[in-house]
């Protein structure tokens, strides 16, 4: 029984990363990504990146003329809004919205694309009995948002770098 499973699981992850699977986290960065400049980002926003970029061997730039890219933050917002309302006169249904306005330059100031937003949201329950643990729910949610975002600052950067290659 036990060599069954053994030979099962071993199927089950082969198959899984001859299909593409492979686990969140690292990506190979190209080295103009390497080194980015953030200007203008928010503290988790800066948090996010330096996570995924230290992953990937990557780090943040300490100015604009040793870096591959600079990613320019316009307007960055996240804000609440209540959905709907319980019996007792408290949120029951909560929405936070994040909006990311930004530009990517090379080190020399040159704009690389047209400005760029990002629009995330998510909406969960707010359970008045468990209030404390909604208010750490509200805290990942929030957190997941971030990282999303920095995610998807890291795949359009990517996509500057290569449009600056043409």
């Amino acid at each position: 029984m036990n060599k069954a499973y053994n030979i099962l699981l071993i199927l089950a992850l082969s198959f899984s990363t001859a299909c593409g699977y492979h686990l969140r986290g690292s990506i190979a960065l190209p080295a103009a990504l390497k080194n980015i400049y953030l200007f203008g980002v928010s503290s988790p926003l800066n948090t996010e990146m330096q996570t995924m970029l230290r992953a990937s061997d990557g780090k943040i730039a300490t100015s604009p003329n040793e870096a591959g890219i600079v990613i320019k933050v316009l307007k960055e917002e996240i804000r609440r809004r209540v959905l709907s309302i319980g019996q007792t006169g408290k949120s029951s249904e909560v929405e936070i919205n994040y909006y990311l306005r930004f530009q990517f330059y090379d080190n020399k100031e040159n704009p690389l694309l047209d400005e760029q937003t990002i629009e995330l949201s998510r909406e969960y329950f707010n359970d008045q009995t468990a209030v404390l643990a909604k208010e750490n729910e509200e805290v990942l949610i929030t957190k997941e948002i971030y990282r999303q975002a920095a995610r998807m600052l890291m795949s359009r950067a990517q996509v500057a770098i290569e449009s600056q290659k043409k």
